[in-house]
């Protein structure tokens, strides 16, 4: 019987809580001595959990306003009574922006400027706690809030990064200074009052405004203002900041423009770039008894000169380019072992042809492995023959080739002839995809397929294609000429139906975060990764009837209109099985799947295909007049009712209903026993279109499990399955949050049409 303790009713909220802040919530029971409280749905906050009769802990971080859901159950000597709560748990927080607002310290050593042509490499520092509960930063700047000089760009995570292009110059005629020039001739940017002139000398000697003359810079210093805005998807700041460019000539000795004492400049500076190395610093593997060439590279090579630390370090055989930063040259030949050169360039900018002695330097030091002679064979595993496959049967063909060269990948591809149609060559060598049985009887003269067999008009079966298998380092290949010969065991055709649910879009969100976890289906365990058919298994399909007689679509529909009707499933247990090709001994591959439980059905019990129950419904009409459906809106007087149609109401073609039982005391199961004893009505059956694991005797047994309710998870290679249960184990994942309900087909191909069809239920009360 259910406790008597609960003082609220389900969908109780126990209020607003903030993250990071601990709290102790009490149930709302009274007389619960001996009571236990246990969470059987739905989630807490992370952080929180039951302790007694109470809620307490500490919310981690929320990335928004965020509302939990659960059930709590009350237990006591057998008996149990149920309630569901919600609590919210607040606090989503500003980030919080380090770097401070104003000109940016971007300079090469931290200055509050920047040299035109130079690279810029700076982080906009933020903080956001947020970022904890999964939440990420991004960084842009919004129209209207200003720009970066050209050739910096701002990337999503906050980082100024670029190549300054350079600044505006102008070559002004004169100084443009007072009276010297035309009115308006000289750019006024360019008008400087000296400080060496007028009351500098002895008075009337000079003309007025008479100075020592001085370079004039011809770079336009800029001052660049932009907005940035930073926003962690929910919540926003905006910091706006400054770049000053200074134009190299700026910091030369005979520029007065600069005074001491302003805080912005600083002794070390020069107007000479140092070089920004292009080049990454790993050259990479090259192999050894070849002719190669590294061009190291900086940015703006204006005047640039290239100095090495020692030759001698240098792979044997290569020399170095003072002038171009070229290492070049044939490496001689090397036993079979693997060698790491290193050695360091120096990249030098100069001064002017007058001031030699001006330099800026920037060394890197480069990494170069030599590959030696290595004894790189590829040898085919599989034999010419592929053997035969059957149209319209999924194929778990495939090539394979082996090399002498350690930790080498091979890739596959097709460079002449053609495989049967529908299937294809991945580049691991899985032959994909399932035979056409449509295909095999048409002609398709430009594509190369058909043949004709000594005017016999057949259409040739056997497929001939060639594979090259070729290491991923391009040490070598290997071609061979493979067939495949295509058999049609029927005349006939047949297809498979399947069901899945349509999940809102927070449980897609809830499977997918499951499905494509790693640390669970453990990437080099699983079998035929790029086979769709097999590999991971992501949309939750589920086999209902494999190998049924290919009929019109109509045909179908006829036959589910009956014990059909839309349908929620239950998940059971997570198991594994084998699979084993009926001319083979050896397991072929492992399957984990959750077995499902039909509520109609539980425990292997059947139902027959109707039922006669007793009932309270209205009596049924049947319209074999039509004079209802030809009664016209406009023949109905004001007040007649809009809907004319008794109540309940069928056609004379409905044949779920009969004339003799008016009031419907017949009843179809909607189970899936029945589901598949009347799609068997469609036509014949082939039982080797069930998945080959439905088809093999597991261990401990001796019979075929046959058909079986299941959604298979993923397929694994041999010996891996048990290591996935167990990842699977240890992640808690709760399948029971997944609504699996269905309410149409889903076939494969239908007469006429080789493409997915939707088969829909209807939802007739006469169906339970």
């Amino acid at each position: 019987m259910p406790l008597s303790i609960w003082t609220e009713k389900s969908g109780h909220s126990f209020g607003v809580f903030t993250e990071r802040i601990a709290f102790e919530q009490p149930l709302p029971v009274i007389d619960d001595f001996g009571v236990t409280y246990t969470k059987i749905a739905g989630n807490f906050p992370v952080g929180v959990r039951i302790s007694g009769n109470r809620l307490i802990g500490t919310p981690i971080e929320v990335a928004r306003d965020t509302v939990y859901t659960f059930c709590i159950r009350a237990s006591l000597n057998g008996n149990i009574s149920d309630r569901t709560f919600n609590l919210t748990v607040t606090g989503p927080d500003v980030p919080t922006v380090l770097t401070p607002e104003g000109n940016l310290h971007i300079g090469e050593y931290g200055q509050l400027f920047v040299l035109d042509q130079s690279f810029v490499n700076f982080q906009i520092e933020t903080i956001d706690p947020d970022l904890a509960a999964g939440q990420q930063l991004s960084y842009f700047i919004a129209r209207d809030d200003g720009k970066l000089p050209k050739g910096l760009t701002l990337t999503k995570d906050g980082r100024i990064i670029g190549y300054i292009e350079p600044t505006l110059t102008i070559n002004p005629s004169a100084s443009g200074t007072y009276d010297t020039t035309l009115f308006d001739e000289v750019a006024f940017d360019f008008g400087f009052r000296p400080t060496n002139g007028f009351d500098s000398f002895v008075y009337d000697r000079f003309f007025y405004d008479y100075f020592i003359p001085i370079a004039t810079p011809k770079h336009l210093n800029r001052n660049y203002g932009f907005t940035v805005t930073i926003t962690d998807g929910d919540t926003i700041v905006k910091k706006t900041f400054k770049i000053f460019v200074v134009g190299d000539d700026y910091f030369r000795a005979d520029n007065t423009y600069i005074f001491d004492g302003t805080g912005l400049f600083t002794a070390d500076v020069t107007y000479l770039h140092a070089p920004v190395w292009v080049t990454a610093s790993n050259l990479g593997t090259v192999r050894a008894n070849n002719y190669v060439l590294f061009k190291l590279d900086v940015y703006d090579t204006d005047q640039i000169f290239y100095e090495i630390d020692n030759v001698a370090y240098l792979p044997p055989g290569m020399q170095f380019d003072i002038n171009t930063g070229e290492v070049f040259g044939r490496i001689p030949y090397q036993p079979a072992i693997t060698k790491t050169y290193s050695f360091t360039v120096t990249a030098t900018r100069y001064g002017d042809a007058d001031k030699p002695e001006d330099i800026a330097q920037s060394p890197r030091t480069f990494t170069v492995t030599v590959i030696g002679e290595i004894d790189s064979v590829i040898t085919w595993n599989t034999p010419s023959n592929l053997g035969d496959i059957n149209a319209n049967f999924i194929s778990v063909l495939r090539v394979n080739a082996s090399t002498t060269v350690t930790d080498a990948v091979l890739l596959y591809k097709i460079t002449s002839g053609y495989l049967p149609p529908g299937l294809s060559l991945s580049l691991d060598g899985e032959i994909i995809g399932k035979v056409t049985q449509i295909a095999l009887t048409t002609f398709d003269h430009q594509s190369g397929l058909t043949t004709f067999d000594s005017g016999l008009m057949t259409i040739d079966r056997k497929f001939t294609f060639t594979v090259e298998a070729k290491d991923q380092f391009g040490y070598s290949a290997i071609s061979r000429i493979f067939s495949i010969f295509v058999n049609i065991p029927h005349e006939i055709s047949f297809s498979n139906i399947k069901v899945k649910p349509y999940l809102i879009p927070a449980q897609r969100e809830l499977w997918s975060s499951f499905i494509n976890d790693s640390s669970i289906f453990t990437a080099s365990s699983i079998f035929r990764p790029n086979d769709s058919n097999f590999g991971i298994q992501r949309d939750l399909s589920m086999v209902i009837y494999a190998g049924i007689e290919t009929a019109f679509i109509a045909e179908y529909i006829s036959a589910i209109g009956l014990n059909h009707k839309r349908k929620r499933f239950r998940f059971g247990t997570v198991k594994k099985a084998i699979a084993t090709l009926p001319e083979s001994t050896s397991v072929l591959y492992e399957i984990i799947y959750i077995s499902m439980i039909d509520p109609l059905e539980p425990n292997g019990k059947v139902l027959p295909n109707k039922l006669k129950l007793s009932h309270n419904f209205d009596t049924i009409q049947s319209d074999s007049s039509t004079s209802i459906w030809s009664t016209k809106l406009s023949d109905l007087s004001i007040a007649a009712p809009f809907n004319v149609s008794p109540e309940p109401f069928v056609t004379v073609d409905s044949t779920g209903y009969h004339s003799s039982d008016s009031l419907a005391s017949v009843y179809y199961p909607n189970s899936v026993s029945n589901w598949r004893k009347r799609l068997k009505n469609v036509g014949e059956t082939e039982r080797n279109y069930l998945p080959i694991w439905m088809r093999t005797a597991q261990p401990g047994t001796r019979a075929e499990p046959g058909f079986t309710l299941a959604i298979p998870l993923c397929y694994c290679k041999v010996g891996t399955a048990d290591d996935i249960l167990l990842n699977i184990k240890y992640s808690d994942f709760d399948f029971r949050q997944i609504d699996y309900t269905v309410d149409r087909y889903i076939i494969d191909s239908v007469k006429g049409d080789a493409s997915d069809k939707y088969l829909v239920f209807k939802n007739e009360r006469i169906t339970i």
